[in-house]
């Protein structure tokens, strides 16, 4: 969602501005049946919506369910509950053709923020319905929960991202009650289609973000007929090994921060010595010697290099969060490495709190960590400043996740001719701009905007009056590609200034 926080992972897109950006609107008619049919010759299932009220959203909406087989090949096996909800045009005359948001993590329920949606999309949604559906594993689908944070011994969420021991209580847990193999994103698409045909919708326009534009690409590519438009926002190519990304993108992000410091009256007068200050917090924390203490423990930790820099990297993925890396550090090199600690920590605990991390690992192992290639990592992540700590602790912990193999060309290239918008943000330290100009010669009819001033799952008024005439058009012609830049927020230059946490 934009501006909200994703496991890059990929990423997490976190809720709200405080985590918004390290964490769907998923939207039959007798024509598109047989489109339906072709994947799943048994009858579709019923879909019951009834009217809700949801807070902050003016306007009734209807929310409801659908059953599905967790394994679509024992159809009478055991049943996923599917969470849906539909914010209806507000006009009362429904386009055929919704916007279908596609949350990101994976691992991010669709209906956490409706208000959010609504107001953002608030001139589409005059005419178009919005329809949220929680991903299997996700919100009020069957969640696959995975707590990371154990609240009487924090201390392993400093040593690592993703501790090995809540790994492994995790897979112990959940499967006792899911197979976790099931829950890919090729069932996914399928449960949408499930959804489109249930509820009656002729065709889609696929609304993505950071880990669901994946989501929307496995869409497009199984049911293009019922994809009418696609938004693809800080983009995650399906043959990309986004994980080998992070270190460059994150360190361009850290220099882009770093420079608008250095421009910034207030923030150079506070922090003079910015970089040289950096720098000498990785010789600290490459010699061994930075100690800090685990929140409501007297347990001492030794700081890794590579735990500082995807704490680091989380910080960097909106302005908004960015604006606060310049007094973090500096509390660091003066000896006060608390604020960082305890930023670990609240991120691990909102990630428990807003994610579904077992369906996280569940496709991110499967789709993703399983084809790195070790000279590609040697390559491109180990000899940077940000390292390969993130890859090698998500490797650790697939090692141990239940394992499924996608068919063969799984991961080739998407080719479509549907009309297609690939937004990329200046300031995106997961998905960089280049990802989406690599992946753009596969869609045949698309639109490239870059972001400036923006970071990972960027939305400005401008790139929503861009997709709203996509929309109304149903196409690309003459949709701008230059959006005005975003200035830089005010920077933190003291404690109680500190800004919600961006992602991690």
């Amino acid at each position: 969602m934009p501006h909200r926080a994703d496991f890059p992972a990929i990423e997490v897109t976190v809720f709200p501005a405080a985590c918004r950006a390290y964490v769907v609107l998923l939207f039959v008619a007798m024509a598109t049946t047989a489109t339906a049919a072709s994947a799943d010759s048994r009858p579709s299932p019923a879909a019951s919506l009834a009217p809700c009220t949801l807070p902050g959203v003016a306007h009734p909406a209807r929310c409801g369910s659908i059953e599905v087989p967790e394994n679509p090949d024992k159809p009478d096996g055991r049943q996923l509950s599917l969470n849906i909800v539909v914010l209806p045009a507000r006009n009362g005359h429904a386009l055929p053709d919704p916007v279908a948001f596609l949350s990101g993590g994976p691992g991010q329920a669709a209906t956490s923020d409706p208000a959010h949606l609504s107001t953002i999309l608030a001139g589409i949604n005059e005419e178009r319905d919005l329809l949220l559906l929680d991903q299997r594993g996700t919100g009020k689908s069957a969640p696959l929960r995975c707590p990371l944070v154990d609240a009487a011994d924090t201390a392993p969420n400093l040593r690592d991202i993703f501790p090995p021991a809540a790994i492994k209580r995790c897979i112990k847990a959940l499967s006792a009650t899911a197979d976790l193999t099931q829950y890919s994103l090729r069932h996914f698409a399928r449960d949408l289609e499930t959804v489109r045909v249930a509820l009656g919708y002729e065709s889609l326009n696929l609304y993505g973000f950071s880990y669901g534009t994946r989501a929307a690409q496995v869409y497009l590519r199984t049911y293009p007929k019922t994809s009418r438009t696609a938004y693809l926002g800080s983009m995650a190519p399906i043959d990309a090994d986004v994980l080998l990304e992070f270190p460059d993108a994150a360190e361009q992000t850290l220099v882009r921060t770093f420079d608008a410091c250095a421009a910034d009256a207030a923030c150079h007068a506070a922090f003079p010595a910015l970089r040289q200050e950096f720098a000498t917090l990785l010789e600290r924390l490459d010699s061994g010697s930075v100690v800090v203490t685990a929140a409501g423990t007297n347990t001492k930790v030794t700081l890794s290099r590579g735990r500082f820099a995807e704490r680091l990297r989380s910080m960097l993925y909106t302005p908004e969060s960015a604006v606060s890396v310049p007094w973090v550090l500096h509390q660091a090199h003066e000896g006060n490495w608390q604020p960082l600690a305890d930023g670990m920590l609240d991120f691990a605990r909102s990630m428990d709190a807003q994610a579904s991390m077992g369906l996280f690992f569940s496709i991110t192992c499967n789709e993703d960590v399983a084809f790195l290639r070790e000279a590609d990592i040697r390559a491109r992540a180990t000899p940077r400043q940000f390292g390969d700590f993130r890859i090698r602790s998500q490797q650790a912990a697939c090692a141990l996740w239940p394992r499924y193999r996608v068919p063969d060309g799984y991961r080739k290239p998407i080719q479509t001719d549907v009309p297609t918008m690939l937004v990329s943000a200046e300031l995106d330290p997961a998905t960089p701009a280049s990802l989406a100009a690599r992946a753009a010669p596969g869609y045949t009819r698309h639109v490239e905007v870059l972001l400036r001033g923006q970071g990972h799952s960027g939305w400005t008024d401008c790139i929503g009056e861009r997709y709203a005439q996509l929309l109304r058009q149903g196409t690309v012609e003459g949709i701008s590609r230059e959006c005005p830049a975003t200035p830089w927020p005010a920077f933190q230059l003291k404690a109680e200034e500190a800004p919600a946490d961006g992602k991690g």
